[in-house]
Formats: structure tokens, C-alpha cells, sequence
């Protein structure tokens, strides 16, 4: 972040009442006036935390380091000339292990990535991760408080592609350090056998997202969330859906635009995402 070819910046950090060295290694900045640190008296928790560092920019742009990964010297410099009139843009990434030797992966080789105003592909996917993008500060207005259990990265980006749509810029600018957790997350793993309860979990995760992508929708696809809700929640008598099947069947192509799937992998997961789910 310190070594960026874009100068005039600001770096807002705050400590969550941190039990480790993180306010040593903080105390050496201290004097550096790009740094505004704020310690916290109060735990306030990763997602409310990270609400209050970004009410605190002052900046027009602002770009989030909320995990380890490393931002390349470009990054801020490539990002801010490619926004335009959009309030977000985003990079692809190159894939790292804990130890930072590259994984031979980019995040360009495991999803379609995407520019546009389409908001229908981040109902089962995302292409936009909170270390690759910039956001004009404009955008703010319309997605904080986040949702509860919603990541940010993809609540920011479903957000700016229903008002401006969003901006891909193809180039690695980050490296996203992958962890046990966030390896079986990024890259596809082998299906497991889910217990009911955790399908029913995830099931109604997903309602809830639909409802919130039906509620946020702006434009003419609003009667679109609606019957994909409406048929959705269908799942919850414990019978396969039929008419969700062939509803997810008809728009298989834009509700996975961003995955790799080939038509036969789609109608496997579209059958899956028919089946009836109960507790």
C-alpha cells in the first residue's frame, strides 16, 4: 500500500481492540500524516468495524485492505484512471499461498469476469472481491448499514451495478493470499453431502439474498426477482420445484454468466437448486 504510484492518499486504520503486536507495528506510523488511527475502547466486530473506517475517509475513492493481501504499485494509480462514471471498478488477482509463492491462478481463471449493468449474475456467483476494487464515495450513500451476514465486497458490487454499473479492468493489481478457509471458497472444490440443517440454512441464506437483490433492483427486472423469490421459496415445502426449474433452466445463461460451468454443469446445479429443502 505504501510503495502505490498514486500519491495523494490517505490510510484510514482501525484497531478493534486488538490482542496481538498490531498496535506496535501501528505506533510507527503514527507520525506519518497519511495515517489516521483510530484505537477502539469496545470490540465492535469485523463487519461494524470495517462501517466505521470507511465513514471515516475523507476521499473521493476509497479501496479496502480488510485482509492480508498485497496491493501491486499500480494498483490505485490503474483503478482511479478506469473508473469514469462508474462507482466501482475492479481487477483481476493473482492467487497466493500463505506463504506468498504464486499459485499459478488468477481470479480471471476461475470466473467470467464482468462489465455491465446485469445485476442477475450475483444471485448465485460473484466476481468482485473487496481487495480489487475502487469505489467513488458516492456509492456509500446507497450501502451502509451492510446486511446482516451479507459480504460487503458483493453487496457494494450488486449496488453500483444497479445505479452506474460496474468496471472490469484486466490486469492482476492485487495478490489474494489464500488460507485454508478462503481456498475452499475461491477455487471449486469436490461437492460434499450436506446435512439437512445446513441446507436448510443455506436455503434460506439465499432467499434472503434474492429478497434484498428484489428490494435493490431499480430498473425493469424488478418483476424478474420477484417471480425467481416467489419460486424460490417454494423449496421450503420439501418437494422439487419444477417451475423453478424450468425458470432457472430459461435464464441459465445470465444467472451464470459469471461461472465457467458447460450446459450440462448448469442443468446439475440447476437441478440441485430445485430440489426441496426442509429442517
Amino acid at each position: 500500500m505504501l510503495q502505490q504510484t498514486y500519491t495523494n492518499i490517505e490510510i484510514i486504520i482501525s484497531d478493534d481492540c486488538s490482542k496481538d503486536g498490531t498496535k506496535t507495528i501501528l505506533e510507527q506510523y503514527k507520525h506519518d500524516l497519511r495515517f489516521h488511527i483510530i484505537y477502539q475502547t469496545e470490540n465492535l466486530g469485523a463487519i461494524q468495524n470495517f462501517e466505521f473506517a470507511t465513514r471515516k475517509a475523507t476521499g473521493q475513492y476509497l479501496a479496502f485492505c480488510d485482509q492480508d493481501d498485497i496491493w501491486l504499485p499500480e494498483k490505485i494509480e490503474k483503478l482511479f484512471k478506469a473508473i469514469g462514471d462508474h462507482w466501482l471498478v475492479y481487477s483481476d488477482s493473482i492467487l497466493i499461498d500463505e506463504g506468498g509463492q504464486s499459485l499459478q491462478k488468477n481470479l480471471s481463471q476461475l470466473r467470467k469476469m464482468y462489465s455491465g449493468a446485469d445485476s442477475r449474475g450475483f444471485v448465485f456467483s460473484n466476481v468482485v472481491w473487496g481487495h480489487t476494487m475502487l469505489v467513488n464515495r458516492e456509492l456509500l450513500l446507497f450501502v451502509l448499514p451492510i446486511p446482516a451476514g451479507v459480504p460487503h465486497d458483493i453487496w457494494f458490487a450488486l449496488k453500483a451495478t444497479l445505479y452506474t454499473g460496474i468496471m472490469y479492468v484486466d490486469e492482476p493489481l492485487t495478490l489474494y493470499r489464500q488460507h485454508a478457509k478462503t481456498v475452499t471458497t475461491t477455487i471449486a472444490q469436490k461437492a460434499v453431502t450436506r446435512p439437512h440443517e445446513k441446507r436448510f440454512s443455506d436455503f434460506k441464506e439465499k432467499l434472503f439474498w434474492i429478497d434484498l437483490i428484489k428490494d435493490a433492483e431499480r430498473g425493469n427486472r424488478k418483476l424478474f426477482y420477484e417471480r425467481l423469490y416467489e419460486l424460490f421459496a417454494l423449496k421450503a415445502k420439501g418437494k422439487f420445484v419444477w417451475p423453478l426449474f424450468f425458470f432457472l433452466l430459461k435464464n441459465k445463461n445470465v444467472l451464470f454468466q459469471f461461472t465457467n460451468k458447460s450446459g450440462i454443469s448448469r442443468v446439475i446445479e440447476i437441478r440441485k437448486l430445485s430440489r426441496g429443502e426442509h429442517k
